[in-house]
């Protein structure tokens, strides 16, 4: 049935449900009203009733025609019902500027970026403007995605002391998440937005072997619920110089780089049993069901959430982020993805260039960076500014990060990064999408963030000049368009 309620007008369906109910109501009250003024003159208009009783009930009869005609006038107006069913109307936001780098197609001169209720509507040159729509200017400014900070401590490590990052009673802390430890009122949060980053892959430490789960989160929020996009987003693990001395130095295993993989060999092999004895049990389940035996005494095997986390990488359910710098620990961990066919990402990676053609045969993406800022570490040493440039001309998906949980950089210097792996031969384009789209794809949001299209969260930053110029500054943050 074709309804005269204009749905565009109101914003969305659901406000045409509601408006619909009340006009049912209104429609119900007016009949009542009717019925009422109607009887109230038969009493008035009756030879037999009093002198008072008449007047009574004509002067009732009146009073209720009045609000009767009140109440159609109302309704008539425009707006009214929208008004009435409590939904305020959606936010719309417009912004123009000089240029928009949407990381999803070719860059936009004099574009602009419509935004309604939080979320981009549409992008593009000379769009129609909506009516009522707030309106901000840059004739200057350039426009791109949140920068994505793709392997983060913000929320576990402050400037206090505090370090949530780091659960060193096991090398296999694998039940563990990031987000049982984030704090939302970290003060590196606003230093974090103020140089344009919108969103993190928040990350256990590199000193136990399997540190737990990651999260991606939104850097707005008073609640962790309010800041995560997904989590878990993978699983941290770690091989290297940091589990190797965390629990060297207690006389533990693992105190050699052996030690690292076969922590990791075993905890993958053990999952696996796992899952196989949750597989069989489910199995028994349905076969029981499809007979209709009773099923009591068919056990479930006991729940254990470390084996249950590493059950799912193994699955391929959860990304293995595994951080390695020097060549013969990449090795290791590109055999790790080879035997237990892991879905992975390579952390840190300082001397990837030396594989790059092994990683890019195997489509693993890299998390580098940003070496050449701070001093050298021992597993440091052999890295190269073009490291960057050579695995993405491999073929490699490159992510860049600032690493400022090991000292080596700040939020502030995201860009910075980037603009340094320009400078060793990484395409300027690569390098902004390191910091935006591919961040968001690594990390298993790129449905929500990462580029400016249509559908996605309006989360944005707009520089005064390019973004990768060191005198660029940052003049304006959106997330959610807020």
């Amino acid at each position: 049935m074709k309804s005269g309620f204009n749905s565009e007008k109101f914003g969305s369906g659901k406000i045409e449900i509601k408006v619909r109910t009340r006009e049912r109501r209104r429609g119900e009250e007016m009949r009542k009203a009717k019925r009422l003024i109607t009887g109230l003159l038969r009493v008035g208009l009756n030879p037999t009733a009093g002198a008072n009783a008449a007047a009574t009930a004509v002067a009732g009869a009146l009073f209720f025609c009045f609000l009767l005609m009140n109440a159609a006038a109302g309704l008539a107006r425009p707006g009214a019902l929208a008004a009435s069913s409590g939904d305020s109307p959606p936010r719309v936001l417009v912004i123009k500027a000089a240029k928009i780098l949407t990381m999803a197609g070719p860059a936009l001169e004099n574009g602009m970026i419509i935004i309604e209720d939080g979320k981009i509507k549409q992008v593009g040159t000379n769009l129609t403007l909506p009516q009522g729509a707030e309106i901000i200017e840059e004739p200057e400014g350039w426009v791109l995605p949140g920068l994505i900070d793709a392997h983060s401590s913000l929320g576990l490590v402050d400037e206090t002391g505090r370090s949530e990052n780091e659960e060193l009673s096991e090398p296999n802390v694998a039940q563990l998440s990031v987000i049982d430890g984030l704090n939302p009122f970290d003060k590196r949060i606003v230093q974090a937005r103020a140089a344009g980053i919108t969103a993190a892959l928040v990350t256990p430490g590199r000193r136990s072997v399997i540190g737990g789960q990651m999260a991606a989160v939104r850097l707005r929020g008073k609640t962790v619920e309010e800041m995560v996009l997904l989590s878990p987003a993978g699983v941290k693990f770690s091989i290297g110089e940091g589990p190797k001395q965390a629990f060297g130095e207690k006389g533990r295993l693992p105190s050699t780089r052996m030690g690292n993989v076969y922590v990791i060999r075993q905890a993958l092999l053990e999952a696996r049993e796992y899952a196989e004895k949750w597989s069989a049990y489910e199995k028994k389940l349905a076969e029981a069901r499809k007979a209709r035996k009773d099923a009591a005494d068919i056990q479930a095997p006991k729940r254990d959430l470390r084996l249950e986390a590493l059950a799912r990488v193994m699955r391929g359910e959860l990304t293995a982020f595994i951080e390695c710098y020097r060549v013969d620990d990449i090795s290791a961990a590109l055999r790790l993805v080879d035997e237990f066919r892991l879905k992975a990402v390579l952390v840190g990676c300082a001397e990837g260039y030396l594989l790059a053609e092994e990683i890019a045969r195997r489509k693993i993406p890299v998390i580098v960076g940003p070496f050449g800022i701070g001093p050298k570490r021992t597993e440091t040493e052999r890295v190269a500014t073009t490291n960057a440039a050579r695995l993405q001309a491999a073929g490699v998906k490159v992510v860049l990060q600032s690493e400022v949980q090991y000292g080596l950089g700040t939020l502030e210097e995201l860009p910075l990064v980037a603009a340094l792996a320009v400078r060793g031969g990484l395409p300027e384009e690569e390098a902004l999408k390191a910091i935006t789209i591919n961040a968001a794809e690594v990390m298993g949001v790129a449905g929500k963030i990462g580029s400016l299209e249509p559908g996605k969260e309006a989360d944005l930053v707009i520089f005064s000049g390019h973004p990768l110029d060191y005198r660029s500054r940052v003049k304006r943050v959106l997330i959610g368009g807020e």
